[in-house]
C-alpha cells in the first residue's frame, strides 16, 4: 500500500513540476484618453481622475493634448505623480496659454522612442505619431503607437494621408515587432476609412461604442455622439481579453478613454 502510495505521489509531483515549467500568458493593460487641453471646470476634472484613477489607469497609458497651463494646472502631471512610470512625451504645442504634447506611460522598460510628424502638421497645430518600444512583461518587444489626427469634417482628406503614413511608416521602420496603434483619430466609424488598417491585420478593441457622447458627458460642447478614440491591435499576435471605456460616470475629459486587456500569443 506504501509503495502504491509513493507512486501516485511521484506521479502528481511530476505533473505539477511540468505545470509549473509551462509558460505562462502575462496579460497586460492598455489606455487611451484625450486629456482636454483646457482649464473647464479643472478642480472637479482632477478630483474625478483622484477619485478613479487606480480603477481606470493601465500598464501601457496613452494619452492625447498632455497639457499644462501657465497657472500650473495639469492633470498631465497629476498623472505622471501617481507612479514611477517610464515615459515618453513628446510636446506638440506651447503657447504662452499652455503647452502640450503626445505621452505614453509605461510601467514596463522602455527600450526606444520615436516620433515623426505627420502630413499637414501645422505651426500651432501639430500632427505627430510617437513610437514607444516597450518590453512586455513577458519579455517581448512591441510598439505602442500614439496618434492625434487632424479634427473636423473637413479634416477627413487629412486623416486619409496621415493614416497612410503611419501605416507606411509601420511597415517601413517597424515592422521587427507587433504595434498597438492607438490615440484620438478624430473620426468616426468609417469602414472605408478604416480598410487598409482593417487590411493590414488590425483589429478594434470596442466597435461601436462612443467615446465623444453629447448625451452622457457633460464636458462635450456640441451634439457629437460619437466615436473618435481607438486601440487597434493586431490579432494574430495580441489576444483580446476584455475592453470598456473609462472615466465615464466622472468623467476628467470631453473624451472618455479606453481600456482594454491582452494576452500575447507569442508567449
Amino acid at each position: 500500500m506504501t509503495l502504491f502510495m509513493d507512486e501516485i505521489m511521484s506521479k502528481l509531483l511530476l505533473i505539477l513540476a511540468i505545470t509549473l515549467a509551462l509558460p505562462v500568458n502575462a496579460s497586460f493593460t492598455v489606455s487611451t484618453q484625450n486629456l482636454w487641453h483646457y482649464t473647464n471646470d479643472y478642480e472637479n476634472r482632477l478630483k474625478n481622475l483622484n477619485d478613479e484613477y487606480f480603477s481606470e489607469s493601465a500598464d501601457i497609458m496613452n494619452f492625447q493634448e498632455a497639457w499644462q497651463s501657465f497657472t500650473g494646472k495639469s492633470l498631465f502631471n497629476t498623472i505622471v505623480k501617481k507612479e514611477e512610470f517610464n515615459t515618453h512625451y513628446y510636446r506638440t504645442n506651447n503657447t504662452l496659454i499652455i503647452k502640450e504634447g503626445l505621452a505614453t506611460l509605461s510601467r514596463f522598460e522602455i527600450l526606444e522612442k520615436t516620433a515623426f510628424e505627420l502630413p499637414h502638421s501645422k505651426l500651432f497645430r501639430k500632427r505627430t505619431m510617437i513610437i514607444t518600444k516597450i518590453l512586455s512583461p513577458t519579455k517581448k518587444e512591441l510598439y505602442m503607437i500614439n496618434i492625434h489626427l487632424s479634427p473636423f469634417t473637413q479634416g477627413k482628406v487629412e486623416r486619409v494621408d496621415q493614416l497612410d503614413y503611419i501605416l507606411k511608416k509601420i511597415e517601413s521602420d517597424f515592422s521587427d515587432a507587433p504595434v498597438i496603434l492607438t490615440g484620438d483619430f478624430n473620426q468616426e466609424e468609417d469602414e472605408n476609412f478604416f480598410t487598409k488598417l482593417v487590411d493590414a491585420g488590425y483589429s478594434s478593441t470596442l466597435p461601436g461604442i462612443c467615446t465623444y457622447c453629447a448625451n452622457e458627458n457633460e464636458y462635450v460642447d456640441s451634439e457629437y455622439i460619437s466615436k473618435l478614440d481607438y486601440i487597434f491591435y493586431p490579432k494574430e499576435v495580441f489576444q483580446l481579453q476584455k475592453a470598456r471605456r473609462t472615466f465615464v460616470e466622472k468623467p476628467i475629459s470631453d473624451h472618455f478613454g479606453i481600456k482594454a486587456e491582452f494576452i500575447d500569443l507569442r508567449d
